[in-house]
């Protein structure tokens, strides 16, 4: 009877041992390849350097700032009057650069853009206008294009943000924005990342 309660313990901790082991290859080599198997860049067919917009010298706007007490009132985001929505993705980022290298869609009520940073250089492409629900698309278009582990993330850009932008008036999200927000001559908003380690 101790001896079949050894042999028991003896087989118990052997599995133990190989459980332990298979779990840690799997996450120290397989896990982080098919992570990155996932992991794409959107090509881009005929893309152009995008020029920055020129400051105005002062702001006139009408536009007035909506208000509401309460945070996220609807389920799904929705595209401002006169603003847009933007989608950041991180790229694929080399060591030595000096900034995160992103991919960036720009959604109006009228237009959609593709845009890609690398150090300060944006460049931009326009895409065709979804047919319908343009929200879910650039939902859509950037896990199908990039894929898991992009850190995506989607905020409104409002009609008076853009006109401040315009201006060279620095975004009152700058102050919890790793980067700023600007403006290309085609009127496409974008943002640019701070230096890496600042």
């Amino acid at each position: 009877m101790l001896k079949k309660f050894i042999q028991g313990l003896i087989f118990g901790a052997g599995f133990g041992i190989a459980f332990v082991a298979i779990w840690i290859i799997s996450m120290w080599y397989a896990f982080p390849r098919i992570v990155e198997t996932k992991f794409k860049e959107p090509k881009f067919e005929n893309p152009t350097v995008a020029q920055f917009a020129p400051s105005s010298e002062s702001i006139h706007s009408t536009t007035t700032r909506e208000y509401s007490f309460f945070k996220d009132t609807d389920s799904r985001m929705k595209i401002p009057e006169g603003g847009g929505i933007l989608s950041l993705a991180k790229l694929p980022t080399g060591p030595d650069a000096a900034r995160q290298r992103t991919f960036q869609l720009w959604l109006t009520s009228t237009n959609l853009w593709k845009i890609r940073t690398n150090e300060t250089v944006p460049e931009i492409e326009q895409l065709p206008y979804p047919d319908s629900d343009p929200v879910k698309f650039i939902d859509d278009y950037i896990s199908k294009n990039i894929g898991f582990g992009a850190g995506q993330s989607t905020m409104t850009v409002s009609a008076f943000e853009i006109a401040e932008i315009k201006n060279g008036i620095d975004s009152i999200r700058d102050d919890h924005l790793n980067g700023k927000f600007h403006i290309t001559t085609e009127g496409v908003v974008f943002f640019l990342p701070n230096p890496l380690g600042t």
